[in-house]
């Protein structure tokens, strides 16, 4: 045989037995291991906004906190009511399934997707596997979110679906895929027009000198579709304004102030560290893959959900689910390659095989770091949160013996969800967005809220506001804390290493 065939052979990954396959698409299951046992802290007032919305209907004003006057909209309403009729039924392990059952599903589509794009087994799967595992150790929780990356990445596959199939049918799904995100989490709706922008610019015919662009789909097809997708988005009960909700929710200063997972990733967090090392990983392997693939579409999708994840680490999630798969793109064409006879090897091929054994090494290991490092923190992390809702247990248990009527409570972001989940209606809660004063048509609360424990406002002035005869007060709520030790008409009635409840001494007297 030629020199050439006979020191090395190409090896056709896809021709590998079926088995192979299945283990792969079995293989990232193993994420599930990885995801929460325990319902997330946003979960009490999902699950009291599904209670009040089976029982008295659709809210347009508050129902859970103590400004009963705030105008809103229940923008995650059918989440709501499907996380409610779950726990109902089958309690706190039913609504982990739930959970345990989109993120299979996430896993399927995702494997579908990147098999799709590269039309390479072994590639599409290794990125498939890489997404998995990093959407289970960071986003899978019992929020609507969960539901929510499935419906994007679903609504990405009909999407490269139609480009390789020109088959109108996956177009046509692309509507109730629109239809079920306004209803089920109206805020990230926007993400469907996001996540087709770039096929809509791959579509374009483009001419510049010597760069010529061919359309990869019909543009107007794709532009009647997306506005089909814009006209179902009105079949809610919100309409317009559930539409809109983005705009006037995210982004805002207070919210970023606020809430971390809305503040520039970096280097200071564990999800920065892991998106920040997936992404050198995937620019390392595009400098050294010599048979790179190009394609408009795959670009703007990874450098988009790349500037996204940026921006917050909240869209870190956008990146895993759009940007992985789209960089498998570029990689599609690598080939391997196995030496058949067992002479020396040039000095080339050992800096080749030097430098594949090596990328392999660190993807392995910055995996193994996450899979360790979440296996090991969840022991001590899971006992922390269990000694932490023991608090607000105890709390709770003290509150009841007083009316329910007669609390007026103060309880903060991290915890008025709780208060409201035993019948409590505290100053504020989890749900950041309504109480910004463009949603709610009153007053901005979270402002409010962040110049009280910022020192920013007397906290007398903000007794006098309310007349609180309860306050539970968090870790980062130090001024308030201090505040009321010095204040001698509030008394400490309980104090854990994680909260403090502090009472009214009127109160105490007039039981």
């Amino acid at each position: 045989m030629p020199e050439q065939n006979r020191l090395t052979a190409k090896v056709n990954i896809n021709d590998m037995p079926k088995w192979f396959k299945a283990i792969y698409i079995l293989a990232p299951i193993a994420g599930l291991l990885m995801i929460a046992t325990r319902v997330d802290n946003d979960f009490y007032f999902i699950f009291k906004t599904g209670e009040y919305i089976i029982n008295n209907g659709l809210p347009h004003t508050d129902f859970l906190s103590m400004h009963s006057d705030m105008h809103m909209i229940a923008q995650q309403w059918l989440s709501a009511v499907i996380f409610y009729s779950i726990y109902e039924v089958l309690g706190r392990f039913g609504v982990i399934a739930f959970v345990y059952i989109c993120y299979t599903l996430l896993c399927i589509v995702m494997f579908k997707l990147t098999n799709l794009i590269t039309n390479n087994l072994f590639i599409g799967c290794a990125f498939a596997f890489v997404a998995d595992i990093l959407a289970a150790s960071m986003f899978e929780k019992t929020r609507p979110q969960a539901i929510t990356m499935l419906l994007i990445l679903t609504a990405l596959y009909l999407l490269e679906s139609y480009v390789q199939k020109k088959k109108l049918i996956y177009l046509a799904l692309l509507p109730v895929i629109s239809l079920l995100l306004i209803n089920l989490h109206a805020a990230m709706w926007i993400m469907l027009f996001v996540f087709a922008a770039p096929y809509g610019a791959a579509a374009i015919p483009f001419k510049f000198k010597n760069i010529k662009q061919e359309p990869c789909c019909s543009f107007i097809k794709l532009i009647i579709c997306g506005v089909v997708c814009v006209g179902v988005g009105f079949i809610n009960p919100y309409g317009f304004e559930a539409m809109k909700y983005i705009v006037t929710s995210f982004g805002q200063g207070e919210i970023n102030q606020l809430i971390q997972e809305m503040q520039k990733t970096s280097l200071a967090d564990a999800w920065g560290i892991v998106f920040f090392s997936v992404l050198a990983i995937l620019l390392c392997i595009g400098i050294f893959v010599k048979q790179k693939a190009f394609t408009t579409r795959f670009v703007l999708l990874f450098l988009g959900t790349t500037l996204m994840a940026l921006f917050n680490s909240k869209s870190i999630a956008y990146f895993i689910i759009g940007g992985i798969p789209a960089f498998s793109y570029l990689v599609k064409d690598a080939q391997i390659k196995l030496r058949v006879d067992k002479g020396k090897r040039t000095k080339k091929e050992k800096k080749k095989l030097v430098l594949l054994v090596s990328l392999m090494v660190v993807m392995l290991g910055v995996l193994a770091v996450v899979v360790t490092s979440h296996v090991t923190n969840t022991a001590p992390i899971e006992n922390k949160t269990n000694q932490y809702y023991e608090s607000l247990d105890d709390i709770v248990e003290i509150l009841d013996k007083e009316n329910k009527d007669d609390v007026v409570l103060f309880a903060g972001f991290n915890v008025g969800q709780y208060f409201e989940y035993y019948g409590y209606h505290p100053y504020i809660d989890g749900r950041a967005e309504l109480f910004l004063k463009e949603n709610n048509k009153k007053f901005d609360y979270l402002n409010e809220y962040n110049e009280i424990v910022n020192a920013q406002i007397y906290y007398k002035d903000f007794i006098n506001k309310y007349h609180f005869n309860y306050f539970v007060i968090d870790k980062h709520e130090s001024y308030l804390e201090t505040s009321l030790k010095k204040d001698k008409d509030y008394e400490l009635v309980y104090k854990s290493d994680y909260l403090k409840l502090f009472r009214l001494k009127d109160t105490a007297d007039a039981k």
